[in-house]
Protein backbone atom coordinates (compact mmCIF):
# COMPACT_ATOMS: atom_id res chain seq x y z
CA UNK A 1 0.00 0.00 0.00
CA UNK A 2 2.71 2.20 0.78
CA UNK A 3 4.49 1.58 -2.28
CA UNK A 4 1.98 2.67 -4.19
CA UNK A 5 1.64 5.72 -2.54
CA UNK A 6 4.86 6.52 -2.79
CA UNK A 7 5.22 5.24 -6.72
CA UNK A 8 2.11 7.82 -6.96
CA UNK A 9 4.06 10.60 -5.58
CA UNK A 10 6.82 9.89 -7.52
CA UNK A 11 4.79 9.96 -10.91
CA UNK A 12 2.90 13.19 -9.56
CA UNK A 13 6.59 14.85 -9.30
CA UNK A 14 7.61 13.50 -12.68
CA UNK A 15 4.35 15.24 -14.21
CA UNK A 16 4.73 18.84 -12.54
CA UNK A 17 8.49 18.86 -13.10
CA UNK A 18 7.52 18.17 -16.95
CA UNK A 19 4.93 20.69 -16.67
CA UNK A 20 7.34 23.28 -15.41
CA UNK A 21 9.67 22.92 -17.54
CA UNK A 22 7.53 23.29 -20.76
CA UNK A 23 6.32 26.17 -19.35
CA UNK A 24 9.25 27.73 -18.87
CA UNK A 25 9.88 26.88 -22.20
CA UNK A 26 7.65 28.52 -23.64
CA UNK A 27 8.35 31.94 -21.80
CA UNK A 28 11.81 31.70 -23.24
CA UNK A 29 10.48 30.85 -26.56
CA UNK A 30 7.78 34.24 -25.90
CA UNK A 31 10.87 36.32 -24.88
CA UNK A 32 13.21 34.99 -27.80
CA UNK A 33 10.63 36.48 -30.03
CA UNK A 34 9.02 39.51 -28.26
CA UNK A 35 12.94 41.18 -27.50
CA UNK A 36 15.12 42.11 -30.49
CA UNK A 37 19.06 42.17 -30.56
CA UNK A 38 19.30 45.46 -29.61
CA UNK A 39 17.61 44.77 -26.62
CA UNK A 40 14.85 47.49 -27.60
CA UNK A 41 11.62 46.80 -26.19
CA UNK A 42 8.79 46.14 -28.14
CA UNK A 43 5.56 48.60 -27.41
CA UNK A 44 2.34 46.41 -28.07
CA UNK A 45 0.18 48.44 -30.38
CA UNK A 46 -3.51 49.34 -29.83
CA UNK A 47 -5.63 49.70 -32.29
CA UNK A 48 -8.75 50.65 -30.49
CA UNK A 49 -9.08 52.39 -27.39
CA UNK A 50 -11.50 50.15 -25.04
CA UNK A 51 -14.68 52.19 -24.60
CA UNK A 52 -15.29 51.06 -20.94
CA UNK A 53 -12.00 52.94 -19.97
CA UNK A 54 -12.34 57.01 -18.87
CA UNK A 55 -9.65 58.87 -18.93
CA UNK A 56 -9.99 62.84 -17.20
CA UNK A 57 -10.67 64.56 -20.46
CA UNK A 58 -13.33 61.92 -21.95
CA UNK A 59 -14.81 62.41 -18.23
CA UNK A 60 -14.65 66.19 -18.49
CA UNK A 61 -16.39 65.88 -22.08
CA UNK A 62 -19.10 63.79 -21.30
CA UNK A 63 -19.78 66.29 -18.64
CA UNK A 64 -19.76 68.92 -20.63
CA UNK A 65 -22.23 67.09 -23.59
CA UNK A 66 -24.69 65.93 -20.70
CA UNK A 67 -25.08 69.44 -19.24
CA UNK A 68 -25.41 71.05 -23.15
CA UNK A 69 -28.23 68.48 -23.47
CA UNK A 70 -29.90 69.24 -20.44
CA UNK A 71 -30.00 72.74 -21.58
CA UNK A 72 -31.38 72.25 -24.91
CA UNK A 73 -33.97 69.95 -23.05
CA UNK A 74 -34.96 73.02 -20.70
CA UNK A 75 -34.44 75.84 -23.23
CA UNK A 76 -38.02 77.16 -24.32
CA UNK A 77 -37.88 79.50 -27.62
CA UNK A 78 -39.17 82.89 -26.69
CA UNK A 79 -41.70 84.06 -29.28
CA UNK A 80 -41.36 87.70 -30.33
CA UNK A 81 -43.79 90.02 -29.41
CA UNK A 82 -45.08 90.58 -32.49
CA UNK A 83 -44.68 87.05 -33.42
CA UNK A 84 -49.05 86.59 -34.15
CA UNK A 85 -49.46 90.15 -34.65
CA UNK A 86 -51.05 91.40 -38.53
CA UNK A 87 -48.57 92.61 -40.79
CA UNK A 88 -49.37 96.64 -41.11
CA UNK A 89 -51.33 97.74 -43.89
CA UNK A 90 -53.57 94.55 -43.31
CA UNK A 91 -56.74 95.03 -44.38
CA UNK A 92 -58.98 95.24 -41.16
CA UNK A 93 -62.76 93.68 -40.82
CA UNK A 94 -66.09 95.19 -39.35
CA UNK A 95 -65.71 92.35 -36.96
CA UNK A 96 -61.46 93.28 -36.07
CA UNK A 97 -60.42 92.65 -32.65
CA UNK A 98 -57.20 93.36 -31.56
CA UNK A 99 -54.47 91.11 -29.92
CA UNK A 100 -53.57 94.08 -26.96
CA UNK A 101 -57.34 95.31 -26.65
CA UNK A 102 -56.84 96.22 -22.98
CA UNK A 103 -56.83 100.32 -22.38
CA UNK A 104 -53.99 101.85 -20.36
CA UNK A 105 -56.82 105.32 -20.49
CA UNK A 106 -60.48 104.61 -19.48
CA UNK A 107 -62.96 105.54 -22.72
CA UNK A 108 -59.70 106.99 -25.03
CA UNK A 109 -61.77 107.52 -27.59
CA UNK A 110 -64.37 109.88 -26.02
CA UNK A 111 -65.62 112.57 -28.43
CA UNK A 112 -64.99 114.94 -24.79
CA UNK A 113 -61.37 114.19 -25.00
CA UNK A 114 -59.65 116.77 -27.33
CA UNK A 115 -59.01 115.32 -30.53
CA UNK A 116 -54.84 115.24 -30.62
CA UNK A 117 -55.49 112.95 -27.05
CA UNK A 118 -57.43 110.79 -29.63
CA UNK A 119 -54.87 110.32 -32.35
CA UNK A 120 -51.90 109.86 -30.01
CA UNK A 121 -53.37 107.18 -28.88
CA UNK A 122 -55.01 105.05 -31.41
CA UNK A 123 -51.40 105.78 -33.07
CA UNK A 124 -49.94 104.17 -29.96
CA UNK A 125 -53.06 101.23 -30.21
CA UNK A 126 -52.39 100.26 -34.22
CA UNK A 127 -48.72 100.09 -33.54
CA UNK A 128 -49.08 98.24 -30.95
CA UNK A 129 -50.99 95.49 -32.64
CA UNK A 130 -49.33 95.90 -35.76
CA UNK A 131 -46.24 94.19 -37.43
CA UNK A 132 -43.98 96.94 -38.98
CA UNK A 133 -41.18 95.84 -41.47
CA UNK A 134 -38.18 98.48 -41.67
CA UNK A 135 -39.75 99.46 -44.72
CA UNK A 136 -43.42 100.03 -43.45
CA UNK A 137 -42.39 101.72 -40.07
CA UNK A 138 -40.25 104.26 -42.36
CA UNK A 139 -43.34 105.70 -44.48
CA UNK A 140 -45.82 105.74 -41.69
CA UNK A 141 -43.11 107.47 -39.56
CA UNK A 142 -42.66 110.02 -42.98
CA UNK A 143 -46.73 110.55 -43.25
CA UNK A 144 -47.55 111.12 -39.82
CA UNK A 145 -44.75 113.56 -39.99
CA UNK A 146 -45.89 115.42 -43.01
CA UNK A 147 -49.34 115.71 -41.30
CA UNK A 148 -47.69 117.29 -38.36
CA UNK A 149 -47.44 114.53 -36.14
CA UNK A 150 -43.73 114.65 -33.95
CA UNK A 151 -42.25 111.19 -33.86
CA UNK A 152 -40.82 109.93 -30.83
CA UNK A 153 -41.26 109.96 -26.88
CA UNK A 154 -43.63 112.97 -25.64
CA UNK A 155 -45.84 113.76 -22.86
CA UNK A 156 -49.03 111.39 -23.61
CA UNK A 157 -52.03 114.47 -22.43
CA UNK A 158 -49.85 116.87 -22.20
CA UNK A 159 -47.74 116.19 -18.98
CA UNK A 160 -45.25 113.44 -17.97
CA UNK A 161 -45.05 113.32 -14.24
CA UNK A 162 -47.03 113.74 -11.16
CA UNK A 163 -44.91 116.90 -10.55
CA UNK A 164 -46.29 118.97 -13.15
CA UNK A 165 -49.61 118.85 -11.36
CA UNK A 166 -49.98 118.18 -7.55
CA UNK A 167 -53.60 119.43 -7.33
CA UNK A 168 -54.48 116.21 -10.30
CA UNK A 169 -54.84 113.08 -8.53
CA UNK A 170 -54.77 111.37 -12.24
CA UNK A 171 -51.04 112.62 -12.70
CA UNK A 172 -49.39 109.71 -11.74
CA UNK A 173 -51.76 107.22 -14.05
CA UNK A 174 -51.39 109.77 -17.13
CA UNK A 175 -47.51 109.54 -16.25
CA UNK A 176 -47.68 106.11 -16.65
CA UNK A 177 -49.60 106.49 -20.21
CA UNK A 178 -46.87 108.24 -21.14
CA UNK A 179 -44.39 105.75 -21.11
CA UNK A 180 -46.41 103.97 -23.89
CA UNK A 181 -46.88 106.90 -26.40
CA UNK A 182 -44.24 107.61 -28.83
CA UNK A 183 -46.20 110.29 -30.69
CA UNK A 184 -46.74 113.86 -30.47
CA UNK A 185 -50.45 115.67 -32.42
CA UNK A 186 -50.65 119.13 -31.95
CA UNK A 187 -53.54 120.49 -30.39
CA UNK A 188 -56.01 121.45 -32.62
CA UNK A 189 -56.74 124.52 -30.70
CA UNK A 190 -53.84 125.92 -31.18
CA UNK A 191 -53.11 128.41 -33.77
CA UNK A 192 -52.04 127.49 -37.15
CA UNK A 193 -53.52 124.02 -36.59
CA UNK A 194 -55.70 123.10 -39.15
CA UNK A 195 -57.49 119.36 -39.19
CA UNK A 196 -57.90 117.97 -42.61
CA UNK A 197 -57.14 113.96 -43.25
CA UNK A 198 -58.07 114.79 -47.10
CA UNK A 199 -55.76 117.22 -48.17
CA UNK A 200 -53.07 115.47 -46.45
CA UNK A 201 -53.86 112.36 -48.08
CA UNK A 202 -53.97 114.03 -51.48
CA UNK A 203 -50.69 116.51 -51.19
CA UNK A 204 -48.79 113.60 -49.86
CA UNK A 205 -49.34 111.04 -52.42
CA UNK A 206 -50.03 113.06 -55.16
CA UNK A 207 -46.77 114.91 -54.51
CA UNK A 208 -44.36 115.05 -51.08
CA UNK A 209 -43.92 110.65 -51.40
CA UNK A 210 -43.03 110.62 -54.75
CA UNK A 211 -40.75 113.24 -53.79
CA UNK A 212 -38.80 111.60 -51.04
CA UNK A 213 -35.61 110.47 -52.10
CA UNK A 214 -36.11 108.02 -49.36
CA UNK A 215 -38.68 105.53 -51.04
CA UNK A 216 -36.89 104.46 -54.56
CA UNK A 217 -38.78 101.14 -55.05
CA UNK A 218 -41.24 99.73 -56.84
CA UNK A 219 -42.52 98.06 -53.76
CA UNK A 220 -42.54 101.20 -51.46
CA UNK A 221 -45.33 102.84 -53.74
CA UNK A 222 -47.65 99.56 -53.69
CA UNK A 223 -47.56 99.62 -50.05
CA UNK A 224 -47.54 102.84 -49.02
CA UNK A 225 -51.01 103.95 -50.21
CA UNK A 226 -52.21 100.19 -48.65
CA UNK A 227 -50.64 101.12 -45.10
CA UNK A 228 -52.02 104.46 -45.00
CA UNK A 229 -55.46 103.45 -45.76
CA UNK A 230 -55.22 100.52 -43.35
CA UNK A 231 -54.83 103.12 -40.61
CA UNK A 232 -57.34 105.15 -41.61
CA UNK A 233 -59.97 102.46 -42.03
CA UNK A 234 -58.78 101.59 -38.34
CA UNK A 235 -59.72 105.00 -37.13
CA UNK A 236 -62.89 105.02 -38.55
CA UNK A 237 -63.48 100.98 -36.96
CA UNK A 238 -62.44 102.83 -33.42
CA UNK A 239 -64.36 105.28 -34.16
CA UNK A 240 -61.52 107.75 -33.24
CA UNK A 241 -63.12 111.03 -34.53
CA UNK A 242 -66.59 111.05 -35.34
CA UNK A 243 -66.61 114.86 -36.17
CA UNK A 244 -64.57 113.95 -39.26
CA UNK A 245 -65.66 110.92 -40.49
CA UNK A 246 -66.67 112.34 -44.30
CA UNK A 247 -63.32 113.82 -44.17
CA UNK A 248 -61.35 110.52 -42.97
CA UNK A 249 -64.19 108.97 -45.82
CA UNK A 250 -62.58 111.70 -48.41
CA UNK A 251 -59.12 111.12 -47.34
CA UNK A 252 -59.57 107.47 -47.74
CA UNK A 253 -60.81 107.70 -51.52
CA UNK A 254 -57.97 109.81 -52.59
CA UNK A 255 -55.22 106.47 -50.93
CA UNK A 256 -58.15 104.62 -53.18
CA UNK A 257 -57.05 106.14 -56.18
CA UNK A 258 -53.51 105.74 -54.61
CA UNK A 259 -53.39 102.44 -54.77
CA UNK A 260 -54.01 102.48 -58.73
CA UNK A 261 -51.80 105.63 -59.73
CA UNK A 262 -48.71 105.35 -57.19
CA UNK A 263 -47.10 102.39 -59.33
CA UNK A 264 -48.50 102.96 -62.86
CA UNK A 265 -46.12 106.19 -61.79
CA UNK A 266 -43.37 104.72 -60.40
CA UNK A 267 -43.23 102.19 -63.87
CA UNK A 268 -44.28 104.95 -66.32
CA UNK A 269 -40.92 107.27 -64.77
CA UNK A 270 -38.36 104.28 -65.39
CA UNK A 271 -39.39 103.80 -68.73
CA UNK A 272 -39.80 107.59 -70.01
CA UNK A 273 -38.89 108.76 -72.55
CA UNK A 274 -38.45 106.02 -74.42
CA UNK A 275 -36.30 104.10 -76.75
CA UNK A 276 -38.08 106.19 -79.70
CA UNK A 277 -36.78 109.73 -78.00
CA UNK A 278 -33.82 108.57 -76.90
CA UNK A 279 -33.10 107.74 -80.69
CA UNK A 280 -34.62 111.30 -81.51
CA UNK A 281 -32.59 113.13 -79.03
CA UNK A 282 -28.99 111.25 -80.40
CA UNK A 283 -29.63 111.80 -83.75
CA UNK A 284 -30.26 115.21 -83.91
CA UNK A 285 -29.10 116.40 -80.93
CA UNK A 286 -28.48 120.02 -79.59
CA UNK A 287 -29.48 123.04 -81.72
CA UNK A 288 -26.91 123.81 -84.52
CA UNK A 289 -27.00 127.30 -82.90
CA UNK A 290 -25.69 126.05 -79.91
CA UNK A 291 -21.85 124.92 -81.31
CA UNK A 292 -19.71 128.08 -81.21
CA UNK A 293 -18.19 127.36 -84.72
CA UNK A 294 -16.74 131.13 -84.76
CA UNK A 295 -13.14 130.43 -83.75
CA UNK A 296 -12.55 128.15 -86.63
CA UNK A 297 -11.00 127.96 -89.47
CA UNK A 298 -12.42 126.76 -93.07
CA UNK A 299 -9.36 124.76 -92.53
CA UNK A 300 -10.15 123.69 -89.41
CA UNK A 301 -13.86 122.56 -89.96
CA UNK A 302 -12.89 120.80 -92.79
CA UNK A 303 -10.26 118.24 -91.08
CA UNK A 304 -13.05 118.36 -88.40
CA UNK A 305 -15.42 116.83 -90.43
CA UNK A 306 -12.93 114.47 -92.27
CA UNK A 307 -12.20 112.99 -88.88
CA UNK A 308 -15.49 112.22 -87.79
CA UNK A 309 -15.71 110.78 -91.35
CA UNK A 310 -13.10 108.43 -90.25
CA UNK A 311 -14.70 107.47 -86.91
CA UNK A 312 -17.89 106.55 -88.78
CA UNK A 313 -16.13 104.09 -90.88
CA UNK A 314 -13.88 102.95 -88.68
CA UNK A 315 -15.70 102.30 -85.75
CA UNK A 316 -19.21 102.94 -86.23
CA UNK A 317 -21.99 105.03 -84.95
CA UNK A 318 -25.00 104.44 -83.44
CA UNK A 319 -26.66 107.36 -85.62
CA UNK A 320 -28.02 104.13 -88.00
CA UNK A 321 -29.72 102.31 -85.07
CA UNK A 322 -31.39 105.56 -84.12
CA UNK A 323 -32.29 106.28 -87.62
CA UNK A 324 -34.12 103.09 -87.84
CA UNK A 325 -35.81 103.89 -84.92
CA UNK A 326 -36.99 107.43 -85.60
CA UNK A 327 -37.95 106.33 -89.06
CA UNK A 328 -41.06 104.61 -87.09
CA UNK A 329 -42.64 107.79 -87.12
CA UNK A 330 -40.24 110.29 -89.14
CA UNK A 331 -39.62 109.15 -92.25
CA UNK A 332 -36.72 111.80 -93.78
CA UNK A 333 -34.78 112.38 -90.92
CA UNK A 334 -31.60 113.36 -92.92
CA UNK A 335 -33.65 116.29 -93.92
CA UNK A 336 -35.13 117.13 -90.00
CA UNK A 337 -33.24 119.03 -87.66
CA UNK A 338 -33.82 120.38 -84.28
CA UNK A 339 -35.04 123.89 -84.62
CA UNK A 340 -37.11 124.79 -80.95
CA UNK A 341 -36.33 123.56 -77.11
CA UNK A 342 -38.77 124.17 -74.95
CA UNK A 343 -36.87 123.32 -71.14
CA UNK A 344 -38.89 121.63 -67.88
CA UNK A 345 -42.25 122.49 -68.86
CA UNK A 346 -44.63 121.62 -66.47
CA UNK A 347 -47.50 119.33 -67.96
CA UNK A 348 -50.69 117.05 -68.15
CA UNK A 349 -51.37 114.25 -69.67
CA UNK A 350 -54.39 116.12 -71.87
CA UNK A 351 -55.46 112.94 -74.34
CA UNK A 352 -53.86 109.36 -75.39
CA UNK A 353 -54.83 108.26 -78.53
CA UNK A 354 -56.88 105.19 -79.07
CA UNK A 355 -54.50 101.82 -79.60
CA UNK A 356 -55.56 98.26 -79.82
CA UNK A 357 -54.62 96.36 -76.80
CA UNK A 358 -53.35 93.62 -79.34
CA UNK A 359 -50.46 96.12 -80.66
CA UNK A 360 -47.13 95.39 -80.13
CA UNK A 361 -45.45 96.69 -77.28
CA UNK A 362 -42.48 98.88 -78.87
CA UNK A 363 -45.74 100.10 -81.31
CA UNK A 364 -45.73 104.11 -81.25
CA UNK A 365 -48.80 105.41 -79.69
CA UNK A 366 -49.73 109.36 -79.08
CA UNK A 367 -50.09 111.29 -76.21
CA UNK A 368 -50.87 115.03 -75.73
CA UNK A 369 -49.05 117.03 -73.13
CA UNK A 370 -50.80 120.14 -72.00
CA UNK A 371 -48.92 123.01 -70.27
CA UNK A 372 -50.47 123.08 -67.07
CA UNK A 373 -49.38 127.14 -67.36
CA UNK A 374 -51.01 127.94 -70.76
CA UNK A 375 -53.32 125.08 -71.83
CA UNK A 376 -53.18 126.63 -75.34
CA UNK A 377 -49.80 125.23 -75.35
CA UNK A 378 -50.05 121.27 -76.52
CA UNK A 379 -46.78 118.55 -77.35
CA UNK A 380 -48.45 115.60 -79.20
CA UNK A 381 -45.40 113.37 -78.36
CA UNK A 382 -44.95 109.60 -79.61
CA UNK A 383 -44.47 106.96 -76.96
CA UNK A 384 -43.52 103.34 -76.82
CA UNK A 385 -47.02 101.25 -76.19
CA UNK A 386 -45.46 99.77 -72.69
CA UNK A 387 -45.59 103.01 -71.49
CA UNK A 388 -48.63 104.08 -72.53
CA UNK A 389 -50.09 101.43 -70.92
CA UNK A 390 -49.81 102.72 -67.02
CA UNK A 391 -50.44 105.97 -68.61
CA UNK A 392 -53.62 107.90 -67.19
CA UNK A 393 -55.18 110.94 -68.35
CA UNK A 394 -54.10 113.91 -65.90
CA UNK A 395 -51.44 112.54 -64.89
CA UNK A 396 -48.57 115.39 -64.76
CA UNK A 397 -45.03 115.92 -65.09
CA UNK A 398 -42.32 118.11 -65.41
CA UNK A 399 -40.44 117.48 -69.31
CA UNK A 400 -38.36 119.28 -72.17
CA UNK A 401 -40.03 119.20 -75.67
CA UNK A 402 -38.06 119.78 -78.70
CA UNK A 403 -39.79 120.92 -81.67
CA UNK A 404 -38.25 119.95 -85.26
CA UNK A 405 -37.99 121.49 -88.42
CA UNK A 406 -40.77 118.75 -89.84
CA UNK A 407 -43.04 119.96 -87.11
CA UNK A 408 -42.57 117.19 -84.65
CA UNK A 409 -41.92 117.11 -81.28
CA UNK A 410 -39.72 114.80 -79.00
CA UNK A 411 -39.51 113.88 -75.44
CA UNK A 412 -35.91 114.64 -74.45
CA UNK A 413 -36.08 113.51 -71.13
CA UNK A 414 -38.70 113.87 -68.11
CA UNK A 415 -38.36 114.29 -64.17
CA UNK A 416 -41.11 112.44 -62.05
CA UNK A 417 -45.13 111.33 -63.00
CA UNK A 418 -47.07 112.47 -60.59
CA UNK A 419 -51.03 111.33 -60.22
CA UNK A 420 -53.93 113.02 -61.74
CA UNK A 421 -55.10 114.34 -58.43
CA UNK A 422 -52.24 116.35 -57.70
CA UNK A 423 -52.17 119.06 -55.43
CA UNK A 424 -49.07 122.07 -55.02
CA UNK A 425 -48.06 121.44 -51.43
CA UNK A 426 -48.20 124.82 -49.83
CA UNK A 427 -45.48 124.37 -47.58
CA UNK A 428 -42.67 124.21 -50.48
CA UNK A 429 -40.68 126.65 -51.78
CA UNK A 430 -39.03 127.43 -54.44
CA UNK A 431 -35.59 126.07 -53.72
CA UNK A 432 -37.55 122.90 -52.36
CA UNK A 433 -38.04 122.43 -56.36
CA UNK A 434 -35.86 120.20 -58.03
CA UNK A 435 -37.59 119.45 -60.88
Amino acid sequence: MEDNTQEGREQLMQVEEYLNQTHIADDDEELIERVPEDGAQLEEEIDVMPTELSTPISLMQKKKTDQENEKKKKKRKKKSKTANLPEAGTELPDDYVEKHAEDVVENPFDPERPLSQRIEYAIMKYRKNHKFSGEKKAIFDNYLKFGGINTGPNMFLGRATSADRPDDPDAEFDFDAAKTAIDSVPDELEEGVEVNFTEVAQVYFSNTFIRESRFISLQDFVDAPVLIDAFLRYLQIRNVAPEYAEDIANARAIVGEAKIQLPKCKRISGFMPGNYNKACASLFGALESDMDTSWMTEATMKIQKQFLSFVVETIGTNSDDSKKIVKAHIKDPDNVRLVETKEWVFAKIAEIAPYSETDAQDDLIKVTFENKENSEEKFDIFLEKKIVDFMMIGMVTRATFCKLSSGDWYLEGATRVMPSFYMEDDCMVEEDLDF
